[in-house]
């Protein structure tokens, strides 16, 4: 059952759907599950993960300026994981920004990873629990 507007509202929920879309490259793959079990238990009702990889690592192998570059990556290519979570709350989003540093550490650190908020002005299709 999908909940009403006014339930939508009385939840603090926008009625369009709106929110903030949390976005968060980490370069610690084996954090992501803590982080992804973590915001379940905060109220986060979705999230998605794909690999990625940096500019600098991509570029190393395709221009020669960036090849000094690559001894920043070291070794192998490593990927990154990024998350990507329509948050629609302000408070649930900031219990998911400090759970990310928790389990990162501190993201102004070299090589721990990369954080952002985007504004959301419409969603659909995402489930939203009903109060």
């Amino acid at each position: 059952m999908k909940p009403t507007k006014s339930q939508d509202n009385a939840a603090g929920r926008s009625s369009n759907g709106s929110g903030h879309l949390l976005i968060c490259v980490i370069s610690s793959t084996s954090k992501v599950n803590e982080i992804v079990s973590g915001f379940a238990g905060i109220g986060v009702t979705g999230a998605t993960v794909i690999d990625s990889h940096g500019m600098a690592e991509i570029a190393a192998d395709q221009v020669p300026v960036f090849a000094g570059f690559r001894q920043l990556v070291q070794g192998e290519r490593r990927a990154n994981r990024t998350i990507f979570s329509v948050i629609d709350d302000d408070d649930t989003l900031e219990q998911a920004m400090k759970l990310v540093e928790e389990s990162c550490g501190d993201l102004d650190e070299p090589a721990t990873g990369i954080m952002f908020v985007v504004p959301v002005s419409r969603v659909k299709g995402m489930a939203l629990p009903v109060a």
